[in-house]
Formats: structure tokens, C-alpha cells, sequence
């Protein structure tokens, strides 16, 4: 008979921390996708320019059609980053970054949680499910782990660690050289203060509410953090650029990201249950409700619901709120209390052998996946991106010549050199001249405008696009190439 293992080392795994080790292995295993998102490439050349030439943009570089356009290079810190990453392992070294840097968002997400392990698993696999339909190697991943180390803070500043509180102005400062979703981070932080506010003035206090006194540091620290947020090469400019993001029409219409989510897709169905199960436990929860938490899970659920870019972000706000209600619903005369469960026991010696047998089988496993995932990205260009059809353009002397291409490939184009019509940087183009690019690919009222208008010389677009279909069939245009992937039309002579 086996005996139990006395005191408590880290290396006696029980099955709660298995639990929790098999849950993270699975995080970054999840995580690992190959690297398709067409405005990869625009960030890499982004990184690359900065490096090579020691300047951040001010406007246009890469195209021929926008250079007089300002450009706020609101993500340069993780650009050079990530062309550090690419110079140092290529699109291998990325995709783990990206994995690992998913992975280390739940970690905060994780320790705000209550019920641990077994409903905070729960949550956390819920939460990371609702936020993956945004994964990729792109800048805006920062966003969810700023938030999440953000609510973080909150939490430790509430549970009495004033030191949390100081801390918010450096985070600020960091995020907005990452991304322009820093002005999310203040939200959190309005958001937050507004509720405990109105906790005090309604006379709905909690034992987690701050005493007035302590919400006027708060706000200090906000305002704090505001002033923080000029730390950055384009100073004063970045408090308004996510408004005009926001604000940007062409954007809400053609970049399915901005649009709202659509539930009748699988993919969305996390993000339900998550704002549902929150809605029901707050409703029934036998526990005192918390106006801030309340106030930061609708106003994270709408806006998860107006956008599918803020999905990731309700996720890691909400998760730790379900778990806080959920432990503690009482339905009538049933209930439970989730937060009382008795400590683990040691485990035996066979246990502890079986555990770690365990650990390395999630482990290898995990493992296996991601160096498949790997494998498979390597040929991702050619499967992506029309090499064949680029190979042509340089042969037979196009490359210097004025090119309309599809907005899906500008990115990976500008990342090899060539002077693009369109890339994924809409905030660059703005609204009239991304609704003028569309006449032509989609075949809207007078499609000849923009290529007469911008001299184009030849374009390289999809082959199953029907805008291809009109080109081969009009008498001002000309194919010169074609391959199953793209074709390359000239002017007729």
C-alpha cells in the first residue's frame, strides 16, 4: 500500500495543479496557428524600416498612391519587435512568440479567478475560446495581455497593494508604444472608477468597494496615466487616433474584424455562453453583486458585441467575473459554494509518478502539435501568395511599373519591395480612396476611375475574382500571366 507523500514540494504534483498544467500546455498548443493574416506582412516591413533607416514613419513609404497621407505609427515598438523575432528564428520564431505571448495573457486572467482550479479551468478555457477567433502573429495580441495585466492592478490596488496603483502609469507607457488599444486600458481604468463611485453614492457597498479616500488615488493614477500616454514618437496625436479608427466607415465595411459577430458561426458560440453564464450567475448568485464588476461586464459584452475585435478583451474581463458569481449561485433551494472545496490531500508516491507521467504526456503532445503547425507555416507563401505570378512581374520588367493589387496580398507585395495600390492599412488610406479601390474589385458603378486615375499599368489580382473575369474579356486590358492562383493583365496596345 502506498503511503502519502508528507510536506509540500513542488515537485509532488497533485491532480488539481495537473489540472492546471494540462490547461496552460493546452493554451499555447491552441494558440499555434499558422501565419496567415495578409497584414502580417505590412507590420514586419513597418519593423524593418524603422530598423534600417533609424526613423518611424510619418507617412506614407510604401505605396504609390497614399504618400502624401499622414501615417501614425501606433504599433512601431512591436513592429521592431517583431522583425527581431523573424531576423532571429523567421516565421517559426513568431509563431511561437505569438503562442507564448497568448499563453502569458490568461496568466493574470487566471490569478483573479476564484474557485480555483477547477471553475477557474473552466472559465479560462471558456474565455480563451471566445478570444480565439482573433488569434494570429499581429500587434493587436498586445491589447488582451495589457488588459489583463491592467485588471490585474485594479485588483491588487482593491485588495490593499498601493504599490499596484503606481504601476498603472508604466503600463500606460508601455502600451501605447505597442498599440494604439492603449486608450483601452484607460476605459478599464474609467470604468472601474465609475463604478466604485456610484458603489458609494447608491450605498451599495461591498467589502471589496474603496473607501472614498482611496478612489481619489485612483483617480489621481488616472489622470496620471493619461499624462503617461504622451510618452510616445507621436505624442499628443495618440490620445485622438483610436477615435478616428473607430470613426472610420470604410473600415466598419470592409474589414470583417470591426463588424459584429455573427453567431450562426461555431466559432462565436463561446462568446455567448460566456456573456450568458455571466448574465445568469450574476442573476442568481447568492453573493453580494459588485457594481464595478457589473458595470465592466456589460459595457466588455457590448462591446464584444459591436465588434469581434473587442471579443478578447471581454473574455479576459469577464472570465474572472463569471467565476466570482458562478461559485456562489443559489437557485431556490439549490445552491452552492464553489470557494469552500477541502484542501488536496498529498498525494501518494504512485500518484506523484502518474502525475508527472501526465505533465510530460500533455506536454509532448502539445508539443507535437505546435512543431506541426510550425512545419506546415513554412511553406505558407507559396500557398498564400502568388509567387509564380511575382516571378513573371520581375522577368518580364512590370516591377518598377504601377501596379493595382488585391488588398489582400498589399502587405505581403510591400513586404517584397513592390510599390502597392492597397495594402491592409486602412487608417493610411482613409475612407474615400478604400471606397474608390472597391469600384474596381467589386465591379461598382465606374470601375475604369481609379486604374485611369492612378495610371496603373497592370494588375495582379486572384484569379477566381470576377473582376479577373471582366479584365480577360475587355478590349482595354490584356492577359499576360496566369496561373491557378493569380493572373497579371496589362493595357492593350
Amino acid at each position: 500500500m502506498a503511503h502519502p507523500v508528507e510536506g509540500k514540494r513542488w515537485w509532488r504534483l497533485d491532480a488539481r495543479q495537473v489540472l492546471v498544467i494540462a490547461l496552460f500546455v493546452a493554451l499555447f498548443a491552441m494558440s499555434a496557428r499558422e501565419i496567415v493574416d495578409p497584414d502580417f506582412w505590412w507590420h514586419l516591413a513597418t519593423g524593418r524600416y524603422i530598423v534600417e533607416t533609424r526613423s518611424i514613419p510619418r507617412h506614407d513609404v510604401f505605396s504609390y498612391t497614399a504618400t502624401d497621407h499622414k501615417w501614425i505609427t501606433h504599433e512601431w515598438l512591436t513592429q521592431v519587435i517583431m522583425i527581431a523575432l523573424y531576423r532571429l528564428g523567421g516565421l517559426t520564431a513568431l509563431l511561437l512568440a505569438t503562442s507564448a505571448a497568448i499563453t502569458v495573457t490568461f496568466i493574470p486572467v487566471y490569478m483573479r479567478c476564484d474557485a480555483r482550479p477547477h471553475l477557474a479551468v473552466f472559465a479560462l478555457l471558456l474565455a480563451a475560446l471566445a478570444s480565439a477567433v482573433t488569434w494570429g502573429a499581429r500587434p493587436q495580441m498586445i491589447n488582451a495581455l495589457m488588459a489583463a495585466w491592467t485588471m490585474l492592478l485594479l485588483e491588487r490596488y482593491r485588495a490593499g497593494k498601493r504599490a499596484a496603483l503606481w504601476l498603472l502609469p508604466l503600463s500606460t507607457a508601455l502600451w501605447v508604444n505597442l498599440h494604439s488599444g492603449y486608450f483601452l486600458g484607460l476605459g478599464l481604468i474609467a470604468l472601474f472608477l465609475a463604478g466604485e463611485v456610484l458603489a458609494n453614492w447608491m450605498g451599495v457597498r461591498t467589502e471589496r468597494t474603496l473607501a472614498p479616500r482611496r478612489i481619489g488615488a485612483l483617480a489621481v493614477s488616472l489622470a496620471a496615466c493619461v499624462a503617461a500616454s504622451l510618452l510616445n514618437p507621436n505624442t499628443y496625436k495618440m490620445l485622438w487616433y483610436p477615435f478616428e479608427t473607430l470613426g472610420s466607415g470604410a473600415m466598419q465595411r470592409y474589414i470583417q474584424e470591426w463588424a459584429p459577430p455573427d453567431f450562426r458561426q461555431l466559432a462565436y458560440w463561446p462568446t455567448i455562453a460566456l456573456l450568458f453564464g455571466g448574465a445568469g450567475a450574476l442573476t442568481y448568485t447568492g453573493r453580494q453583486r459588485d457594481l464595478t464588476d457589473v458595470l465592466l461586464f456589460f459595457a466588455l459584452g457590448f462591446a464584444g458585441l459591436l465588434s469581434a475585435r473587442h471579443i478578447p478583451l471581454f473574455a479576459v474581463v469577464g472570465a474572472p467575473i463569471l467565476t466570482r458569481y458562478l461559485a456562489h449561485v443559489q437557485i431556490g433551494r439549490l445552491g452552492w459554494n464553489l470557494t469552500g472545496l477541502p484542501p488536496a490531500r498529498p498525494p501518494s508516491r504512485a500518484m506523484v509518478i502518474l502525475n508527472w507521467a501526465l505533465v510530460v504526456l500533455f506536454v509532448v503532445a502539445g508539443g507535437a502539435r505546435v512543431a506541426d503547425v510550425a512545419l506546415r507555416n513554412r511553406d505558407v507563401e507559396a500557398r498564400q501568395y502568388p509567387l509564380e505570378a511575382l516571378a513573371y512581374v520581375d522577368a518580364s520588367g512590370l516591377a518598377g511599373q504601377r501596379m493595382y493589387n488585391s488588398y489582400n496580398w498589399g502587405g505581403y507585395l510591400l513586404w517584397r519591395g513592390y510599390p502597392v495600390f492597397i495594402d491592409g492599412r486602412a487608417d493610411v488610406y482613409l475612407d474615400a480612396f478604400m471606397d474608390e479601390y472597391v469600384l474596381a474589385y467589386q465591379l461598382r458603378g465606374d470601375w475604369r476611375r481609379p486604374l485611369d486615375r492612378y495610371d496603373v499599368d497592370y494588375i495582379l489580382i486572384e484569379r477566381g475574382a470576377s473582376f479577373a473575369a471582366l479584365l480577360e474579356e475587355s478590349d482595354e486590358w490584356t492577359r499576360a500571366y496566369a496561373d491557378d492562383q493569380a493572373v497579371v493583365c496589362v493595357r492593350a496596345e
